[in-house]
């Protein structure tokens, strides 16, 4: 095996099940991986993977393959940490992952105001869906709504949330004295999260036992949407409802607890002087806006 380089196709294709999938996590196309796999056997002259019905699946020399090209990988990320770790200049590359309703209300703006005063350092903002690792050095620093960080991570805790049920302008005008009443018969919609059900939320049963689920969503920016859009009464966190000019709080609702925010890192780069300055610079700005994410 002449090029290390193709242990990483056989690593993402071992990972994925199929081709396709690996091609999408190493962004190139099916038929380079494909045409890489192929030759490497070619070159080998063993199969490293059966093509089956329900996806590739390593052969004996395939297994051994995975495993080599694991601890290379493993091998990589730690001495890309350690060289990280040497840094003490503030220059350099930072990679900050975050989900990208965090970006919108805050996060960017923080991200530009700490290039302003560090123009050497080359930020760069991935707002992904799937939860990146900083372990495997996917990212820098991550923000992260949660009240469970990861123990093996770095961090501090940068701001508490709390959280409110709020409705549009147009739809507390639609169903008017409902929404004051401390238990109505009518039929009031809600607008709920995929992960409650198909039911309303269980602190509001007893005031609307005819409550009824007009639409369910499985985001925060999806369900925001619905809410602006009169759909009916969500809850959702008060940086987000509170800051929205066409949202009221259901009357007679107080806030209650929600996610904190923290800023995390790798424990081995805690040091490293940009990573460092990032974390202290990110967590004051949360800090001093904290009254935003508690409903203040």
């Amino acid at each position: 095996m002449d090029n290390w380089d193709d242990l990483k196709f056989v690593l993402a294709i071992a990972k994925a099940g199929n081709v396709t999938r690996a091609a999408r996590t190493l962004s190139v196309t099916h038929s380079t991986v494909s045409r890489r796999l192929s030759a490497l056997e070619d070159r080998l002259g063993t199969r490293l993977f059966d093509r089956l019905p329900d996806g590739f699946r390593p052969t004996a020399a395939g297994d051994l393959a995975v495993l080599a090209a694991t601890r290379m990988a493993a091998e990589l990320v730690d001495l890309d940490t350690r060289m990280t770790a040497r840094d003490a200049d503030l220059e350099g590359p930072l990679r900050v992952t975050a989900a990208q309703l965090i970006y919108q209300v805050q996060l960017a703006d923080i991200v530009a105001r700490f290039k302003e005063q560090h123009p050497q350092i080359d930020v760069t903002m991935n707002a992904a869906n799937e939860i990146l690792s900083l372990h495997r050095r996917e990212a820098d620093i991550a923000v992260r709504v949660t009240d469970k960080p990861d123990e093996t991570l770095f961090g501090r805790r940068a701001t508490g949330q709390n959280r409110c049920f709020y409705v549009s302008r147009e739809f507390a005008r639609r169903h008017g004295d409902a929404l004051v009443e401390t238990a109505t018969s009518r039929r009031v919609p809600f607008v709920a999260f995929k992960w409650w059900g198909n039911k309303v939320p269980k602190e509001l049963r007893a005031r609307f036992p005819n409550g009824e689920v007009a639409t369910v969503t499985d985001d925060m920016v999806t369900k925001h949407a619905a809410v602006r859009a009169a759909m009916g009464i969500g809850r959702l966190p008060c940086f987000l409802g509170d800051m929205d000019p066409d949202l009221i709080r259901l009357p007679g609702v107080e806030p209650s607890r929600y996610f904190d925010i923290w800023i995390l890192t790798h424990p081995d780069l805690r040091n490293v002087a940009r990573i460092r300055a990032f974390l202290r610079f990110a967590a004051d700005a949360y800090k001093a806006r904290s009254g935003l994410y508690l409903g203040e």
